[in-house]
């Protein structure tokens, strides 16, 4: 059983993470001690989960600032007047560069990846279109001490055109691709990191964004991509959210992994995102 909050009632989604916040009205000023506790619950639970809150961009951008520095405009599409706010529109974003369908960790492949982010659902198919998210402290706590030993000796090279080479180029040219990759040049972080305010350690895996360990050869490195895929699928490190227009989640980047699930065909779906910058670099 978790922490009780004066602010709000938590409801936890899944026994590996997760919890929704119930009896908070975030599209409006909070008090700091609400704050405090939010931050509180984010760090615990990892992912909350809001419903019913019809944020304007505004209110959007104001929620989000309360736990860091936003991030700013990038390569990703944003609303007008507002960039922070990043749109997520399908089906026009199946065109785009970056596909979200693997396990990710947002923008790992920056020197300091993204602390957290708030998603607000807008317009959403009634049936499909779910995101999961994985516990990264629980991935690394299930493996075996061996296991962990190894894990904890190797660096992952993080390319943000690991897996999106081919959209870049059939949408951009050789130019746009060499543009694009001056901006965002692969990083190197440990593979076991501790988280910068809990101290836990988590397994800092992300399939769409890990090409390599630098210290393994081809075949090792097929070989313990493969184990990591399928170690942060298991069913008891995840929590799967269904989305309702204005539901709204707020994840701790630095500690899990999350995709969308793509079931939902050609329908539209409509979402904003607003992202925390990352003060840390990863460490172990």
């Amino acid at each position: 059983m978790g922490k009780t909050y004066k602010s709000f009632e938590i409801r936890e989604m899944t026994a590996a993470l997760g919890a929704e916040v119930v009896g908070l009205d975030i599209t409006s000023k909070l008090s700091k001690s609400a704050l405090i506790e939010i931050n509180q619950a984010w760090l615990e639970h990892q992912v909350l989960f809001f419903r019913d809150q019809p944020l304007t961009p505004e209110q959007h951008v104001n929620f989000t600032k309360n736990f860091g520095e936003l991030q700013g405009p990038g390569y990703m599409p944003t609303l007008d007047g507002f960039p922070n706010v990043y749109v997520q529109e399908y089906p026009d974003l199946y065109k785009g560069i970056v596909s979200d369908v693997d396990w990710h960790i947002d923008a790992s492949f920056m020197k300091k990846p993204l602390k957290g982010a708030v998603l607000h659902a807008l317009k959403v198919p009634a049936t499909g279109g779910d995101t999961a998210w994985v516990n990264l402290y629980k991935a690394y706590d299930l493996l075996s001490k061996p296991m962990q030993k190894l894990c904890s000796n190797l660096t992952a090279v993080h390319d943000n055109f690991y897996k999106n080479l081919a959209n870049v180029l059939d949408n951009y040219g050789a130019q746009g691709y060499e543009i694009a990759r001056k901006a965002t040049p692969p990083s190197v972080h440990p593979l076991v990191c501790k988280h910068p305010e809990t101290g836990k350690k988590c397994l800092f895996y992300s399939e769409l964004m890990v090409s390599h360990f630098n210290e393994l050869n081809d075949e090792e490195n097929k070989v313990i991509k493969e184990f990591l895929v399928n170690h942060i699928k298991k069913p008891e490190l995840y929590c799967r959210f269904k989305w309702e227009n204005d539901s709204v989640a707020f994840w701790d980047n630095r500690c899990t992994a999350h995709k969308g699930i793509f079931d939902f065909g050609q329908q539209h779906r409509l979402m904003h995102r607003v992202a925390i910058q990352g003060a840390t670099k990863p460490k172990k």
